[in-house]
């Protein structure tokens, strides 16, 4: 957690998330190993460690901002992996579904290589290299990289 930002670890502590917390993802894996995903360690490592709470918080300009790291709860049964398909094309690497961001507006992903993606539509944004990044980005009210 020494990654974390004091800033972001704040926030992220106010919402509800515990450090030590470490979630059980065996059914997770189960979920996207049946939808056709191999499940990266960078996809365990963010989800055992920030899965399962759905993160509310104000924007400065005082709106309701979410995310959260479920991926049955982002895609359920309504998406297949083939949907996005043609985004693991664009950033040249396979991608996992992990979650789902700015409530509910935008479907996230991590990749091989551990960068956190997310899509609206048919745009692709990069919140960062890591979940830490990703994170400073989401709480921090960054703006993602246009893929």
């Amino acid at each position: 957690m020494n990654n974390l930002s004091f800033d972001v670890k704040e926030i992220l502590i106010q919402v509800g998330w515990n450090p030590n917390n470490k979630v059980d993802l065996s059914e997770t894996v189960k979920f996207l190993e049946a939808m056709g995903y191999q499940v990266f360690d960078s996809v365990i490592d963010a989800l055992r460690v920030f899965g399962g709470i759905e993160y509310k918080f104000k924007h400065p300009d005082g709106s309701l901002e979410t995310f959260m790291f479920s991926p049955e709860e982002a895609v359920g049964d309504y998406y297949e992996k083939e949907d996005f398909e043609e985004f693991e094309t664009r950033v040249k690497e396979p991608l996992v579904v992990v979650g789902e961001a700015y409530r509910g507006n935008l479907i996230m992903f991590i990749s091989k290589s551990g960068k956190v993606y997310g899509k609206n539509g048919y745009s692709l944004f990069k919140f960062g290299d890591n979940i830490f990044e990703a994170l400073d980005t989401l709480c921090l009210f960054r703006k993602p990289e246009e893929v």
